[in-house]
C-alpha cells in the first residue's frame, strides 16, 4: 500500500482591510475685514438697541407703574393717579390724594359692612339722571355722546370713569346709613358774633363791651362780618359741633351774657390759598339742652357724623404715600414732576377747551 501524503496546510493570506476614507472638510475661510467690521456694527447696533429700549423703560413705562399710594391691602399706580389729577382739574395733589384715599377706605369698609356691590344698571341709572338734566328722559344717542365727552374731558376710560362713579354711589349709601343714625334733638345756643382783622382791634372792642356798651352797638359799629354786622352781630340759635373745635368749646363753656376773650381764627383763602387770620369776640344769649335741628342743620350734622366716621378709619388704616425717591410725603421734587406730567397729559386731551370737569 502506497502511503498518503498529509495535505499541506493552506496558507491564509491576510485579508486587506478596506480602508476608510474621510475627507477632510476644507479649511473655513477666516472673515475678511469687512465681514468682521459688519459683525461689529451688529453688535452695537443690539447693545444700543437693548440699552436704549431699558432707558425707554425707566423714564417712559417704570415711573407710571409704580405705586404711588397704598392704603390698607389696596394701592393706586401713578399713572392713574396722574389721571385722576387731570380728571380732576384745579384740584391740588394733596387734595387728589385724600379724595383716592377715601375712595379706598369706603370701598374697604363698605364691603366689611355687607353693602352690596355697584352694579352697572346702578352706574347707567345714576349717569342718566345727571345726563337728562331738566329733561324727563334721555335719548341713547345722546348719552352716548354726552357720556363721551365725559371721557374726553376727564382723560380717563369708560371703565375707569364708571368706577369712579360707582365710588360716588357706595360713598352716598355709606353716608346715608350712618346718617340715619344721628339724632335731630341736639344742644344748641344763641350766638352773637363780631369779626375784626387785628387782635388789638379785637381787645379794643372787648373793652368797649366789658365797659357797659352793648354787644350788638359795637357789632354794628367794627363788626367785618357783613352777614350779622346789620343785626348787631346775632347769628341765631346754633350748633356749637358744627363749628371748628377750638370755637364750639368756648360757645360750650361761656356764661351766658358774657363777652369772650378775642379768638383766633385762621382759614384759607379758596382762590388765592393764602392764610387769613380773624379775631372773633363771642357772645351766648341763651342754651337749650335740646333743641330740634332745621333741615339745614340736620343735613350738616349728618355729613359731619360721615366724616367722622371717615377720619376714625383713616386712622386705624395704613396709609402711606411713595414719593420719589424714597420720600414718603409729597416733597417739592415729586410734587414738580407730577405737575409736569399732569401738563403733559392735559396737553393729549382730545378736547382742547378743557374745563376740568370733576367725574
Amino acid at each position: 500500500m502506497q502511503r498518503q501524503r498529509p495535505p499541506k496546510p493552506i496558507k491564509k493570506r491576510p485579508s486587506r482591510q478596506a480602508k476608510t476614507v474621510v475627507s477632510a472638510a476644507p479649511p473655513s475661510k477666516k472673515p475678511t475685514g469687512k465681514s468682521r467690521l459688519a459683525l461689529t456694527i451688529a453688535a452695537i447696533v443690539l447693545v444700543i438697541a437693548i440699552i436704549a429700549s431699558a432707558a425707554y423703560y425707566m423714564v417712559a413705562v417704570q415711573p407710571f407703574q409704580r405705586v404711588i399710594l397704598s392704603v390698607g391691602d389696596d394701592s393706586i399706580k401713578t399713572g392713574y393717579f396722574l389721571k385722576r389729577m387731570v380728571a380732576s382739574q384745579g384740584m391740588t395733589a394733596d387734595s387728589v390724594i385724600q379724595s383716592l384715599t377715601a375712595e379706598l377706605i369706603i370701598r374697604q369698609q363698605a364691603a366689611a359692612m355687607g353693602f352690596p356691590a355697584v352694579t352697572e344698571q346702578d352706574i347707567n341709572d345714576y349717569l342718566r339722571n345727571i345726563a337728562k338734566g331738566e329733561n324727563e328722559t334721555i335719548s341713547d344717542a345722546d348719552y352716548s355722546k354726552w357720556f363721551q365727552e365725559r371721557l374726553d374731558t376727564t382723560g380717563l376710560t369708560a371703565e375707569e370713569f364708571n368706577k369712579v362713579i360707582g365710588g360716588e354711589i357706595l360713598a352716598q349709601s355709606v353716608q346715608d346709613t350712618i346718617g340715619a343714625q344721628v339724632n335731630p334733638q341736639v344742644p344748641q345756643s344763641h350766638v352773637w358774633i363780631i369779626v375784626l382783622d387785628t387782635q388789638e382791634n379785637a381787645a379794643n372792642a372787648k373793652a368797649r363791651i366789658d365797659g357797659g356798651e352793648s354787644f350788638d352797638t359795637v357789632a354794628k359799629e367794627v363788626s367785618l362780618d357783613t352777614t350779622s354786622k346789620e343785626n348787631g352781630g346775632d347769628m341765631g340759635w346754633q350748633i356749637p359741633e358744627l363749628f371748628s373745635t377750638q370755637i364750639s368749646s368756648v360757645i360750650d363753656t361761656l356764661d351766658i351774657g358774657k363777652c369772650s376773650d378775642p379768638v383766633a381764627f385762621s382759614q384759607q383763602d379758596s382762590t388765592t390759598g393764602a392764610t387769613n387770620t380773624s379775631y372773633l369776640l363771642l357772645m351766648v344769649s341763651e342754651k337749650s339742652a335740646a333743641m330740634q335741628a332745621t333741615d339745614t342743620q340736620l343735613s350738616q350734622l349728618k355729613y359731619k357724623a360721615f366724616l367722622d366716621w371717615l377720619s376714625a378709619q383713616e386712622a386705624s388704616t395704613e396709609i402711606v404715600f411713595h414719593g420719589l425717591n424714597g420720600s414718603t410725603t409729597l416733597d417739592d421734587q415729586t410734587s414738580t414732576w407730577i405737575t409736569y406730567q399732569v401738563q403733559k397729559l392735559i396737553r393729549k386731551l382730545p378736547s382742547s377747551t378743557t374745563t376740568g370737569t370733576t367725574p
